[in-house]
């Protein structure tokens, strides 16, 4: 089956609410990834090319947005995003903890490529599924 893939970004806090609340109520059972950052800062803008490359392996599992934390400020400081890029991931409109090495911070996002960065999805989708919300990324 072939999917449109689409990142699309968000420019509200009631935009990321909707997008997260709409997904839990589809049945649908797929992630809501939303990569919070600076649009215009190099290591956002690689995550994204990498989000874009992935959207078509991960459109099954996974609806991909982006939020400018310099436009969409009412989640910085509930989810501490204060460096440039940080991925959130969230499944049945619950957050699921992905993390590098037990620190949300230690994942480098900007070093996904396409392929990486699907494999991570399909892997968090997985474990969502089975009901796990913590996702250590080795």
């Amino acid at each position: 089956m072939a999917y449109h893939v689409h990142v699309e970004h968000l420019h509200s806090v009631q935009a990321v609410d909707d997008a997260i609340d709409s997904e839990a109520g589809s049945g649908s059972g797929r992630l809501v990834i939303v990569r919070f950052g600076r649009d215009g800062h190099d290591d956002c803008a690689r995550l994204d090319a990498a989000l874009a490359a992935a959207g078509e392996q991960v459109a099954p599992v996974a609806l991909l947005y982006a939020v400018d934390t310099d436009e969409v400020t009412g989640y910085n400081d509930m989810y501490q995003l204060h460096g440039p890029c940080t991925v959130m991931f969230f499944y049945e409109n619950r957050h699921v903890d992905v993390r590098g090495d037990g620190d949300r911070d230690a994942v480098d996002w900007a070093a996904y490529t396409g392929d990486g960065f699907a494999g991570l999805v399909k892997a968090v989708h997985g474990k969502a599924k089975a009901g796990r919300r913590l996702f250590i990324v080795d």
